[in-house]
C-alpha cells in the first residue's frame, strides 16, 4: 500500500530548511469575529486548541519551520500589507483548515489568494474545494458518469422542491445541508420515510441554514470513509475505514450526526479486513472519482454499503480533517506510518505536485 507515494515523500521531503510552513487554521476559544448559525454551530469544523498545537509540533518535529494563523483575514491582511512572505528566503507551503463564518465557498478563500499571489498551498484549487462542498452539483457530475450515488432531490428555502422533484411517497430519505460538511444540522430527525407533511420540516431546515437541503434516499448498513492521495497521475488509496458506534459495525438507520461527531462517540475499524471484495470496489470507485473531479493532494470519499454489499457514493471531501483522531491518520496507522509521516506526505505531494508545474 502507498509504495508510490512513500517513495515521493522520501524524495520531496529531504531539505527541509527549503520551506517555511504556515498554518492557517480556525480554532475554538481563539478564533473569534464570525458569523455562525441559530441551529448547531460552526465550530464543530474548527481545530480545538489540543489539535492545533499537535499539528504545529508535529511540523516542527519533522524539522520544518512553522508560523501559524487563526484567521485567514490575518494572514491576508499580512500578505497584502507587509509583502512579507515575498521576501521570505524560503518557499512558503500554505496548510489551510480555516473556513470562518458561515458565507458559500468559505474553505475556498485561501486557495484562491494563494493561487492568484504565487504562495503554494496543500489545497485543490478554489474551484475544486467549492464544487465539493455543493453535493447536488458534485454529485449530479457523478451520476452524469455513472458513479454509484442514491436519487436525490433539492428543496431550496424561498422556492421549494428544484423541478417539482420530491421523495416518492414511503421513500426512507436523509435531509442534510447541502453545503456544510462536520454534521451540521444532522441528527436523526433528518431521517424519515418521505410523506407530504415533512415539507414542513425540510423547509424549517433550510430557512434556519439559509441554504438548500438536499434529500438523499437513505441506505442502512454500513457506513465507510474511503482516504486518497493524489500527486498528478499517482492516486494511491490509504484505506478503506469503517464507522462504528457503540461498538456497532452495521450500523442501520444510525448516522454520524452532529452530537455524535462532537462528542466522537464512534471509532474506526479496518473494513478491507472484514470485506476485502467491497473495498477493491471501493477503492476502483474512488479513483475514478478524485481523477473526475480533479482533486489534489488529500481526498476522501465517503460510502453507505446495503446488506447486500450495494454501495453508495454519499459525500466527497477535498479538505479531508487532518487531526490525529480522524480517518486519514487512522489509516496511515494500520499502514505503519505514523502521524508525522502522514503530515510529511501531504507536504511532499504539495512539493512535487508546484515542483511539476515549474518544469
Amino acid at each position: 500500500m502507498l509504495n508510490e507515494i512513500k517513495r515521493i515523500r522520501e524524495i520531496e521531503i529531504k531539505n527541509k530548511d527549503k520551506y517555511h510552513i504556515i498554518l492557517v487554521a480556525n480554532v475554538r476559544e481563539k478564533t473569534t469575529g464570525f458569523k455562525d448559525y441559530n441551529g448547531t454551530s460552526v465550530i464543530s469544523e474548527f481545530l480545538t486548541l489540543n489539535q492545533y498545537e499537535l499539528i504545529i509540533k508535529t511540523l516542527r518535529n519533522c524539522g520544518f519551520e512553522v508560523s501559524s494563523y487563526f484567521d485567514e483575514n490575518d494572514f491576508i491582511k499580512d500578505c497584502i500589507t507587509n509583502d512579507f512572505y515575498k521576501n521570505d528566503d524560503k518557499q512558503i507551503i500554505v496548510i489551510n483548515t480555516a473556513q470562518k463564518g458561515t458565507a458559500v465557498g468559505r474553505k475556498s478563500l485561501i486557495p484562491a489568494f494563494c493561487d492568484q499571489n504565487g504562495l503554494w498551498h496543500t489545497n485543490s484549487n478554489a474551484y475544486i474545494v467549492s464544487l465539493t462542498r455543493n453535493k447536488y452539483h458534485c454529485d449530479s457530475i457523478l451520476q452524469a458518469n455513472d458513479f454509484p450515488v442514491t436519487k436525490e432531490y433539492l428543496y431550496y428555502p424561498t422556492s421549494g422542491w428544484f423541478l417539482n422533484k420530491r421523495p416518492e411517497l414511503g421513500e426512507k430519505v436523509i435531509s442534510k445541508l447541502n453545503g456544510e460538511t462536520s454534521s451540521i444540522g444532522l441528527n436523526n430527525k433528518n431521517i424519515f420515510n418521505y410523506k407530504p407533511e415533512k415539507d414542513a420540516f425540510i423547509k424549517e431546515l433550510a430557512n434556519t441554514y439559509n441554504q438548500p437541503v438536499l434529500v438523499q434516499t437513505f441506505v442502512e448498513g454500513y457506513e465507510v470513509e474511503v482516504p486518497v492521495v493524489i500527486d498528478g497521475d499517482i492516486i494511491e488509496v490509504v484505506l478503506p475505514v469503517g464507522i462504528s458506534v457503540n461498538n456497532e459495525k452495521q450500523l442501520n438507520n444510525t448516522i454520524l450526526d452532529y452530537e455524535t461527531r462532537k462528542k466522537l462517540r464512534f471509532d474506526f475499524y479496518n473494513f478491507q479486513k472484514l470485506f476485502p471484495e467491497i473495498s477493491n470496489d471501493l477503492e476502483k470507485c474512488t479513483i475514478e472519482c478524485v481523477k473526475l473531479l480533479g482533486i489534489e493532494g488529500f481526498g476522501r470519499v465517503d460510502f453507505r454499503i446495503d446488506l447486500n454489499g450495494n454501495y453508495y457514493i454519499t459525500d466527497v471531501a477535498a479538505n479531508p480533517h487532518l487531526t490525529k483522531g480522524m480517518s486519514f491518520n487512522y489509516a496511515f496507522q494500520e499502514n505503519d506510518m505514523e502521524y508525522q509521516k502522514m503530515l510529511e506526505v501531504l507536504l511532499a505531494t504539495t512539493i512535487s505536485r508546484y515542483n511539476r508545474r515549474l518544469r
